[in-house]
């Protein structure tokens, strides 16, 4: 009867060790999904283009910024309170937005659908999202 217990227990501790390496193996292979997903790479560039924004409001006197990657993939959206960026196929869950505050006189706004460059310009008061025109390089 003793040996009977100790073969299950033996059965069961080697079950368990199965379990745990299965469990460690499939979060390894979700964490490495999310790390080439698409949904990290929009997080990332409606930070960029938050902190683009924020960088503008700072900055005395007019500004144009080019945004250092090509974003031909993407559409982006610049609103008064937020930036959002998205692909053209993605329902309205899987957009990426990012608030931002600006003063009471500036205003932001402009959108810019699958071109390779992406501008941000100050001129005034207002912030605009456009394409980059070519003779600014």
């Amino acid at each position: 009867m003793k040996k009977s217990k100790s073969g299950a227990s033996i059965i069961m501790l080697i079950f368990e060790i199965l379990v745990v390496i299965m469990v460690i193996l499939l979060t390894l292979e979700v964490a490495k999904g999310m790390g080439k997903s698409e949904t990290v790479r929009k997080i990332n560039l409606a930070n960029d283009l938050k902190m683009m924004v924020d960088t503008l409001v700072g900055v005395p006197g007019n500004a144009v910024v080019e945004y250092p990657q090509n974003v031909s993939e993407y559409i982006f959206v610049l609103n008064q309170g937020d930036a959002v960026v998205y692909k053209k196929e993605d329902p309205e869950v899987m957009r990426v937005s990012r608030g931002f505050y600006l003063p009471a006189e500036m205003k932001a706004s402009g959108a810019l659908n699958q071109k390779a460059r992406l501008c941000l310009e100050k001129n005034s008061q207002m912030i605009i999202l456009r394409e980059c025109r070519e003779n600014e390089r």
